[in-house]
């Protein structure tokens, strides 16, 4: 990991080149990770194991206790999946959700896309731990998604909550695309965005795909933006759910109107 100082005096977080020695990988060779704490838990008669790298963030926190985070708005979300189901995870963090759509819902792909350098190791250890290559798609990693292709994006470093990391333009070496550019032909049943704040952004990036999937959609949204959000899910025909609220943020399910 390499940090520098950028003109604003903001320490930020420059890729690690995970995707290459994924790719490296694939090809034979062996891929190595930094050393992390691993728990073992069984979960509705599973063995689960979570690998962690952050001493108090949220989400490993709960992966601490045996346990995956917000584990009743993912049983929520699990009655939406139909069998053999492709699902996006845009905003994956350590695997969280992935982990538990793929291992307990019927999801034949889960489509992995992560930005954070940070978040890539315990994300790839998790599913490697997992056994859960053959379910979970490791080739989208390393980029973001928004409503327009560009580069020069930048992370600021969260100490206490690697999924609180955002995403800011003009001050790194980060690749945000355009969802439909990057998933020209995917028909997800189920897409799961948690952006920290760009979600609107990302809905606007996938207009095709949505257009084209009517998936299921469940959506961090942050209150700034949730007057814009209720907008779009009333333009875009799709009814909401709440599942859960933070301080700052609610988990939405998006159902769409022509699918009931």
């Amino acid at each position: 990991m390499i940090q520098t100082q950028t003109d604003r005096g903001v320490p930020v977080i420059r890729p690690e080149p995970m995707t290459d020695r994924l790719a490296a990988w694939k090809g034979g060779a062996p891929l190595r990770l930094a050393p992390m704490e691993v728990v073992h838990a069984t979960i509705r008669r599973r063995p689960v194991a979570f690998c962690l790298n952050m001493a108090d963030d949220p989400i490993q926190n709960a992966h601490r206790q045996g346990r995956f985070y917000e584990a009743q708005d993912l049983a929520r979300l699990a009655t939406h999946v139909p069998p053999g189901a492709t699902i996006l995870d845009i905003g994956a963090n350590v695997g969280n959700h992935a982990l538990y759509l793929a291992m307990f819902t019927g999801a034949q792909r889960v489509v992995v896309v992560e930005p954070n350098p940070l978040a890539l190791e315990p994300l790839v250890a998790n599913v490697l731990a997992n056994r859960m290559q053959g379910l979970i798609d490791l080739d989208h990693l390393g980029f973001g998604l928004g409503d327009a292709d560009s580069a020069g994006w930048g992370m600021k470093k969260h100490d206490r909550n690697l999924g609180a990391t955002r995403m800011f333009a003009g001050a790194g070496d980060l690749v945000v695309r355009k969802g439909d550019h990057a998933f020209p032909d995917l028909t997800p049943a189920i897409v799961k965005i948690d952006v920290e704040g760009m979600e609107l952004p990302v809905l606007r990036g996938l207009q095709a795909l949505i257009a084209r999937a009517r998936p299921v959609i469940f959506i961090e949204v942050h209150i700034d933006n949730a007057d814009a959000f209720a907008r779009w899910a009333d333009q875009n025909r799709y009814d909401t759910e709440i599942l859960s609220r933070e301080a700052k943020t609610t988990n939405t399910l998006l159902i769409p109107q022509d699918r009931k």
